[in-house]
């Protein structure tokens, strides 16, 4: 166990390594008045997901850890500004809790996800279009009773239909998909706010970010 923690701290120290002049490459591209929220969901997730490297638990193991049995299809219905966005989640959890003390636990899910989204401009250069994910989402959770709150924090790839987004062009249709919510809970259910931040982390410019702002809805089966 102390060799897999060590390749795990060594894999968290090269991911920050790498990630870390991408963000700074990204962060040129804002407007640094308004990225707050953008900045501390990016490194929320990394955190969130070096932690679990460091823990050596799923996404990071070599067992996934994956609980086929224990499932979250969740919807994201929001927008930026003049653009529309809808999404489709589907959501396995992980087995067993990254971390848990007390009637706080870190768990999450990775979640396969499909969206859309629309202009409603008169005349953009791309009206319409697509875009597909695959997340790891890390959630706190705190046992309250049978309604319990929760925030969440996650990140990872996603592929766009067309790299232009409205009038902004992306350069890259890769691009990388990082989530920030919060919410209550039931062991059924769940209710939320989900802000989803896309760019594509400075890889090429110009790197305009798209940030929606959802409503969150799942249900567990």
């Amino acid at each position: 166990m102390l060799v897999f923690k060590s390749r795990y701290r060594a894999f968290f120290l090269v991911l920050l390594s790498t990630l870390l002049p991408l963000h700074v490459n990204n962060a040129q591209a804002f407007d640094t008045s308004n990225d707050f929220l953008m900045n501390a969901t990016i490194w929320g997730a990394v955190g969130s997901l070096g932690f679990a490297c460091y823990q050596g638990k799923p996404p990071c193991s070599l067992d996934p850890g994956i609980d086929i049995h224990r499932l979250t299809l969740s919807t994201d219905i929001g927008s930026d500004n003049t653009v529309g966005f809808q999404r489709v989640s589907l959501g396995a959890n992980w087995q067993t809790p990254i971390y848990q003390m007390g009637n706080y636990q870190l768990t999450g899910r990775m979640e396969l996800n499909a969206g859309t989204w629309r202009s409603s401009l008169t005349a953009p250069l791309n009206k319409s279009g697509h875009i597909f994910g695959l997340n790891p989402v890390f959630q706190s959770r705190y046992h309250l009773g049978k309604i319990n709150p929760y925030f969440e924090l996650g990140g990872g790839p996603n592929w766009l239909s067309n790299a232009t987004i409205e009038n902004e062009f992306k350069s890259t249709q890769f691009q990388f998909g990082s989530i920030f919510g919060f919410g209550v809970q039931t062991t059924e259910f769940e209710v939320g706010y989900r802000y989803l931040h896309i760019s594509n982390a400075g890889i090429e410019l110009p790197n305009p970010g798209t940030d929606f702002h959802n409503l969150h809805l799942a249900i567990t089966f």
